[in-house]
C-alpha cells in the first residue's frame, strides 16, 4: 500500500488526541486497566479503584490517545515519562523499577541531563483491537452489534507503530532528545525494522515478562524512519501539535 493511502486509511479510522483534559486522561487510565490489569494481570485490579491504572509517574507525564472513529471508543494510549525540573534525584520508571539491570557504558539515563531525558512507556492498545480474524465473543466494551470491516482490520497492527510515532512527537515536543523505554527484544526487532533504530543498553530481565532497557534519540528515529512510517509520524505529529494548539 502506498504512503499516503495508508495514512489516509488509517485516520480515516482513527484519531490521535493529546490526552491533556481530565475526560481523555480517564480513557488512558481505563484502556490501561484493560489490558495492564483484567488482560495480563500485570498491575493488581485491587490497586486499581474505579477501573482505573494509573500511577505517581503520570502527573509527570505527557500522554497520547487514539481513538476509533466509527464507534469513538478509546483503542490505544501512550504517554512520555518527563523528570521535573529542580527535581535532580527524580528516577524515571525503568532507573527505579530495573536499574541494577543497565549496563551500557554510555547510554544510561545518569549519562545524560536530566532535561534531556524522557522515558516511553504504558504503551496500550485495547484488547478489542487486537482480536485475531474469526474470533466469535465480542469484546467488553465493543457494541455488539458493531462489525469490524476488512479495511478496518487492516489498520491495527497499525495502532502501535503509531503509538511509537506518538511516542516521538511528544519528546520532539516536550524538547527531550534522549528517549528510553523497556520492551520485549521481539518488539524492538519489529520496531528496528520499520526505522526506529533502538539500541539495548540493558540486560534482560523479568519485568512484566522477560524485558530489556532500550534508548534511542529522537533524530535518530526521525533520520531512520521507513518511508510509510514517516507518512504515519508526520500525521500522528500534525494531529498531536494541533491539538495541542
Amino acid at each position: 500500500m502506498p504512503a499516503s493511502s495508508l495514512v489516509e486509511h488509517f485516520q480515516e479510522y482513527f484519531q490521535v488526541l493529546p490526552a491533556d483534559e481530565p475526560e481523555r486522561l480517564e480513557q488512558v487510565f481505563r484502556i490501561r486497566y484493560a489490558v495492564y490489569c483484567r488482560e495480563f494481570g500485570y498491575e493488581r485490579e485491587e490497586d486499581c479503584p474505579g477501573g482505573l491504572e494509573r500511577d505517581e509517574y503520570d502527573e509527570h507525564a505527557v500522554h497520547c490517545l487514539i481513538v476509533h472513529r466509527p464507534t469513538v471508543r478509546a483503542a490505544g494510549c501512550i504517554r512520555v515519562v518527563i523528570p521535573p525540573p529542580g527535581q535532580p534525584g527524580f528516577q524515571l520508571p525503568l532507573e527505579r523499577f530495573c536499574g541494577e539491570s543497565l549496563d551500557h557504558p554510555e547510554r544510561r539515563p545518569d549519562h545524560f541531563p536530566r532535561e534531556d531525558i524522557g522515558e516511553v512507556s504504558r504503551l496500550a492498545v485495547h484488547t478489542q483491537f487486537r482480536r485475531r480474524k474469526g474470533e466469535s465473543e465480542t469484546p467488553a466494551g465493543f457494541p455488539a452489534d458493531y462489525i469490524l470491516t476488512e479495511d478496518e482490520r487492516r489498520t491495527f497492527p497499525l495502532l502501535g507503530l503509531a503509538l511509537f510515532c506518538a511516542g516521538t512527537s511528544l519528546m520532539k515536543q516536550a524538547g527531550r532528545e534522549q528517549a528510553f523505554v523497556m520492551m520485549e527484544r521481539r518488539l524492538a526487532r519489529m520496531l528496528q525494522a520499520s526505522g526506529f533504530p533502538f539500541v539495548q543498553v540493558g540486560r534482560p530481565m523479568e519485568y512484566h515478562g522477560e524485558r530489556a532497557a532500550y534508548h534511542v534519540t529522537v533524530q535518530q528515529v526521525l533520520d531512520s524512519m521507513r518511508p510509510d512510517i514517516r507518512e504515519l509520524h508526520e500525521f500522528v505529529h500534525s494531529s498531536l501539535t494541533a491539538g495541542l494548539a
